[in-house]
């Protein structure tokens, strides 16, 4: 019998499999599976899976050869674990056992695009497809050996939505799931570049020139070759400083000054991630062109699952043609329009959104007086959440004044604490799990 075969026994296979063991252990020995496939990533791929009686009752149950090669399997903890042979009072608590190993054999691993977009879902609240649209096109991304462009996108959508926060948290995210620290952030405001010739800014100033001093921004790839550059305000830059971003879309080079000495040379920028945000809107229809699209509703609700991955493409390659177009009428260069890898558009927020970002800054807020706000009543987050608002940022002066006062007034520094109350007297608690 094969351990798959095993596990897909009914009551009376399970009765005849115990005479066949009871029948072993009177000669003398032990029953094997023929067969025992570990999950990907474990080796050796197969495991031997033997077991006798012992005594009227008693089952041993062993396993050989363990888990190499880096330790076992997460999954398989709690029987490698434990030593190779494990002892069960009766035969049934011994299958039992061994049909909860079978889901961890067959269980998948999360792919790197699901562990991304778990990670940047926690960070950036009541964005769900544009989250999942970032974490597809950097999971394509990271995962070439050899890429010949870097990513670029542009995060698109009104202020206070989330734009920033994504860009502020993808190094960190590719750095977990990677395993690593590969990854870092340089951050530009581009409505500082205006001028024609602040586009030397990000290349270098000649010798002679304002600016030759400062270190040209692209410079960093020289000290990290994976590097996400986060560029603000996209439509506030002159014209000459995009036509700098062009031969980097398309072919992931650029010649800049050396840092700190004469001379040029070429940067090489395959390995980093772009990100440009505006607040302009490029939604729109999508162009009449190519293969037909699927057909969506009007206002798609978040997604409940992970779409496939040719459902995901598809959707996002009509979503991007759309907002290229917009893109392009908006006044921004055509020619660099159709380089990027991809537009992400970002809605406005909704109440529950807003009430769960009003949250989040009160436990921004904490921090600032040595707090740990970790939880909020639902009913002070909705209180405290502005019914209008240009941008959920404005409303943190108001948080700043109402409730200043009262973590000024707690003395439990160090500990998790909860917002509770109503918004005429609010009071922090220890947290549930303290109490």
């Amino acid at each position: 019998m094969e351990f798959s075969q095993f596990c897909a026994c009914g009551p009376s296979g399970y009765a005849a499999l115990k005479q066949k063991v009871d029948a072993c252990a009177r000669l003398g020995r032990s029953y094997e599976f023929s067969s025992c496939t570990l999950p990907p990533g474990c080796a050796p791929g197969q495991a031997q899976v033997g077991f006798w009686r012992r005594g009227e009752e008693d089952y041993l149950l062993y396993f050989r050869p363990a888990v190499a090669d880096g330790g076992p399997d997460p999954r398989l903890s709690e029987f490698f674990l434990r030593g190779a042979v494990q002892r069960y009072a009766g035969f049934q608590a011994m299958t039992d056992s061994l049909r909860k190993l079978d889901s961890a054999f067959t269980a998948p691993k999360p792919s790197l695009f699901q562990i991304l977009n778990r990670e940047l879902q926690r960070r950036v609240l009541g964005q769900e497809r544009a989250v999942e649209a970032a974490a597809f096109k950097l999971w394509g991304h990271v995962s070439k050996r050899e890429p010949l462009r870097p990513l670029s996108l542009i995060l698109y959508g009104p202020t206070g939505v989330g734009k920033s926060e994504l860009g502020k948290a993808i190094a960190p995210a590719l750095n977990r799931c990677l395993g690593e620290e590969r990854f870092g952030l340089v951050w530009t405001e581009l409505n500082t570049f205006t001028q024609a010739h602040s586009a030397y800014r990000l290349t270098g100033a000649p010798p002679g020139y304002v600016g030759y001093d400062d270190p040209p921004v692209l410079e960093a790839v020289r000290r990290r070759a994976h590097t996400v550059f986060m560029f603000d305000e996209l439509d506030k830059a002159h014209p000459e400083v995009l036509k700098i971003f062009m031969s980097i879309l398309d072919e992931g080079r650029c010649t800049a000054r050396r840092e700190g000495a004469q001379g040029e040379r070429e940067l090489d920028f395959r390995r980093c991630v772009f990100l440009f945000t505006t607040n302009t809107d490029l939604s729109g229809t999508r162009p009449p062109l190519g293969f037909a699209p699927p057909e969506e509703p009007a206002a798609a609700a978040a997604p409940t699952a992970l779409p496939s991955g040719a459902n995901l493409a598809q959707r996002l390659y009509w979503e991007d043609e759309a907002a290229r177009l917009a893109l392009a009428r908006s006044g921004i260069l055509r020619e660099i329009a159709g380089r990027f890898s991809g537009l992400i558009g970002f809605r406005p927020l909704d109440r529950q959104a807003r009430e769960r970002v009003t949250a989040k800054q009160i436990a921004a807020l904490g921090r600032e007086y040595g707090l740990e706000v970790g939880e909020v009543a639902p009913a002070i987050a909705r209180a405290l959440t502005p019914g209008q608002a240009v941008s959920p940022r404005s409303a943190v002066p108001m948080l700043e004044g109402v409730l200043g006062p009262v973590f000024q007034a707690c003395a439990r520094q160090g500990k998790p604490l909860r917002l509770e109350g109503t918004l005429e007297n609010m009071y922090l608690v220890p947290a549930r799990e303290n109490r």
